[in-house]
Formats: structure tokens, sequence, C-alpha cells
């Protein structure tokens, strides 16, 4: 047999090392809810790890598009984060076997500083989501080989900030600051083959949309009095109630492995989802600091929608340990304006298993933002109204995680 020495761990073990490459990707996708442990031939495994992402975006050229004549020569755009992970897999009786997970699969964080051209837009904006799921897989044997048919659901909590400063023009400045936060549930369905004597899997997997319908919170326009009479809206408080409507769109997503000769693995995924489903997000409810009139504010992100494409080689040196080495491309979702372009990232990492119960992975990635302009699409938020060019950018990931199995 091609692949008789080859422990089917290292085909669950490969994609989480590879997880590091492709944890930037278009949108706000860090990775998704990933399921692979549900694969586990131990009865009961338990999986927790974090990946750390450092991506060096540079704005350029940034000028304001507004009449107020702002231009800053460069912009740090910031935002490392981290994503952990949780995961604990039963066989709850033979063919059925379940995942309970925790992962922050969602989110953006982006740090623009003060007094620059870009901080009437934002000085400092977040999206942080935290997911609670539940997935599930019914085994049929087939021939030398089995079918599970998978399906599972996730309680999903976001949070959002985005702070902006005053116009410079207006001399003494000021920050405005948004905060809103919702709750919504999403489910997961798909089926996959395996034949485990070759390391063989192939698994097709659907995830719905996450609809935070009642988004809500609070903007404080207290910041900007600094820039205004105190007494132009008299009795007024500066901090008002807002709403919004979004969501975390449908995905969908292809995975295939199979050992190729005996120690060797190959594998890929394609992943889509629907970021074109995020264009002009209005949030209702602000008021003029000046006036206290009703002021149109949105988040333009203009989306097109995400393709990440994965593939990659792993290879069983001992019985001991494993390596793995990857190459992802995400093509960005951006178009009239954001600085998501497609990204290219190589990721490599080592699986260690001291015994039959414990493994140990560390990964890595480096990889290019590659370079692009953008120019205010004329529709959305005035106060988005900015142009800019980047060139390509160094991408940076680390992750380490632990397995028990029992």
């Amino acid at each position: 047999m091609c692949c008789s020495r080859l422990n089917v761990l290292l085909g669950a073990g490969a994609f989480s090392l590879a997880f590091a490459g492709t944890v930037q990707a278009g949108g706000f996708d860090r990775g998704g809810v990933n399921i692979d442990q549900l694969f586990d031939a131990a009865p009961y495994s338990f999986d927790a790890g974090v990946t750390y992402v450092s991506p060096q975006r540079k704005l350029k050229n940034v000028q304001r598009l507004d009449g107020s004549g702002l231009s800053t020569s460069a912009v740090d755009v910031g935002g490392d984060y981290a994503v952990p992970h949780v995961g604990i897999k039963a066989n709850i009786f033979e063919p059925v076997d379940c995942l309970a997970t925790y992962t922050r699969p969602y989110g953006a964080d982006a740090n623009f500083g003060m007094n620059n051209a870009y901080s009437p837009t934002a000085v400092k904006y977040a999206v942080d989501t935290d997911d609670f799921g539940l997935t599930c897989s019914y085994k049929v044997n087939v021939g030398k080989g089995a079918i599970r048919f998978i399906g599972g659901v996730s309680y999903q909590q976001v949070d959002a900030f985005l702070s902006r400063q005053t116009l410079l023009a207006f001399g003494n400045t000021g920050l405005g600051i948004f905060k809103l936060s919702d709750e919504a549930w999403g489910w997961r369905a798909g089926a996959a083959y395996e034949i485990p004597e070759i390391a063989l899997r192939a698994s097709l997997m659907y995830s719905s949309s996450y609809k935070y319908d009642g988004l809500s919170g609070t903007v404080d326009t207290t910041g900007f009095r600094g820039a205004f009479p105190a007494d132009l809206i008299p009795g007024s408080t500066g901090v008002y109630p807002v709403s919004a409507s979004a969501e975390i769109p449908q995905a969908l997503e292809f995975k295939l492995q199979s050992g190729i000769a005996p120690g060797w693995l190959a594998f890929g995924s394609v992943r889509w989802q629907e970021w074109s489903k995020l264009g002009v997000i209005a949030i209702n409810g602000v008021r003029s600091p000046v006036t206290g009139a009703p002021s149109p504010v949105s988040f333009d992100l203009l989306y097109r929608d995400g393709w990440t494409v994965t593939g990659g080689i792993g290879h069983k040196f001992t019985d001991q340990l494993s390596g793995v080495v990857s190459l992802t491309w995400d093509r960005g979702t951006s178009t009239t304006s954001g600085y998501q372009s497609d990204t290219w990232a190589v990721a490599s990492g080592v699986s260690y298993s001291p015994n039959d119960q414990i493994e140990v992975r560390l990964g890595g990635s480096i990889g290019v933002l590659t370079s692009g302009s953008s120019t205010f699409s004329g529709v959305g938020d005035e106060a988005n109204a900015v142009t800019y060019t980047y060139d390509n950018d160094l991408l940076l990931a680390g992750s380490a995680s632990v397995k028990i199995k029992f």
C-alpha cells in the first residue's frame, strides 16, 4: 500500500499547520470554523492553540477628497491579531462523532493613528467575533471507505468599534467613537468520503450566513466638542443610540487530501465566501455635533466575493515527527476602495508526537500583500472620501497548538 506507514494523524494535522497561511483572507475572514478534528481516529481528543498574524500594510500618498486639502505621505495601518481555537471531539456511539469548538473566525483590526489625512475616516476600527459551535457526523461504511454526513450549528457574538477624528482644519481636534454589538446563529452542512488506508479524504462543506440585523450601540460625539462651541446644542449629552444591519455571508469549501507515496501526503482546498454582500453599511441614529440634525454615516466596504486556494505536501519523517509545507493564494475583496488586494503566502510547520496520546504542532507563514490603489467611489459616507496607494507589503504569521487523544 502506498501509505500504510503514513499515520492518518498527519492528514488531520496538515490542515491545522497550514492554518497560519490561510488566516489572512479577504473580507473579515480569519479562517472560518475549522472542523478537521472531527475526523480524528481516536474516540476522544482535545485540541487547543493560537495563531498570531502580523500584516505589515502601509498606505502611501493619502489625500482627502472632501475639499479639506489634507494629505499625508505614509500611514501605517497596523492591526496585528491573534486567533485562538479550542476543540473537544467525542465518539458518541459507533457511527456518530461530535465536535464542540470555540474560535474567533472573523474580524478586523486597524490603527491608522491621529493627525493624518486618514484620521477623519478612521483612527481605529475593530470587528471581533466569538463563535461557539457544535458539529456532528454520521458515518456509513461503503466498500473500503466511508461516507460521513455532517451538520452543525454556531452561536456567534460580534462587537464593532470605530473612532474618527475631527478635521484638522477646525484647529482643535477630538474623537467620535462608535460601538455596536449583536448576536446571531448560523449552521453548516456537508459530506465527506474517506479511505483511511490511503489517507484519502474529500469533503464539501456549506456554511450559512450570520444575520446581524440588530446591531445596536452608541456613538459618542463629545470628543468633537473641542472643535465647536459647547452651547451649539443646548442640553445635548453628545451620546446617541445607533443601529445597523450587516452579515457574515455564506461560504462553501472543498477539501481534498490523499497519500501519494509511503510517508507522503498531498492536500488542497478551495474556499468561496460571498463578501460582495457587504457593500455600504449604514449606521442609523448619528447626529451632527454642530446642529444635532441627523448625519449620514456608513461603513463603506464595497467588497467582492472572496476566493482562497491552498495546496501543500506533508511528510512523515519518523513515527514521532511530521512536517508540512503549503502555498496559499487569496483573492483580495477590495474593489473601488480599501486595501485588501491579493495575498500570497507560504506556510510550513512540524508535528511532534512523543507518544500516541500527545501531539504538539508549531507552524509559521510568510507572505506578500500585493500592491494597489484606492479611490473613494462617490457613494456612502463623505468622511470616507480619501485616495491612496500601497506597495507590496509583508505578511507574517505563527501558530502553536497541542492535541491530547484518549
